[in-house]
């Protein structure tokens, strides 16, 4: 059940890319909200994810990924008054940045055939709290 809601999600946000003039998405973010037992976890996974994008995306050229960066920081009980303290849970948020659209297409294409995105896809649901897919970056500093 699982495999189909993961094969039906990422049909959806395929769908999505290339609807509604969203053929013109070079760029997407994914923010993570990750209980403090399950940290270790997930940026071990996201780490195999930095090392796979080294791999396989191109750093030059027409499908050009320009930037790629995993963050983290904790989440506060009121960030306006820090000795409230943490929640104990950590914000992660993924960024990818491409030349172009044919770099973001390039990215939906080789992801669909990493052996690992099921499980990805599945850290990635788990733990949600928002993203902006697909998305086009409004300003850089290069």
């Amino acid at each position: 059940m699982k495999k189909i809601i993961i094969i039906l999600m990422l049909s959806l946000f395929t769908t999505i890319a290339n609807a509604d003039g969203h053929a013109k998405a070079n760029a997407f973010a994914i923010t993570l909200k990750v209980p403090a037992s399950d940290v270790a976890k997930v940026e071990e996974m996201l780490k195999t994810h930095h090392k796979w994008m080294k791999e396989t995306h191109p750093m030059t050229g027409e499908k050009k990924l320009n930037s790629y960066s995993v963050i983290k920081g904790p989440e506060w009980n009121n960030p306006a008054d820090p000795s409230q303290g943490m929640t104990g849970n950590m914000y992660f948020i993924l960024t990818e940045y491409y030349e172009n659209p044919a770099g973001f297409q390039n990215h939906q294409e080789l992801g669909s055939k990493w052996p690992m995105i099921q499980e990805f896809q599945q850290m990635l649901f788990s733990y949600v709290v928002g993203y902006t897919f697909p998305g086009t970056t409004v300003v850089t500093i290069e």
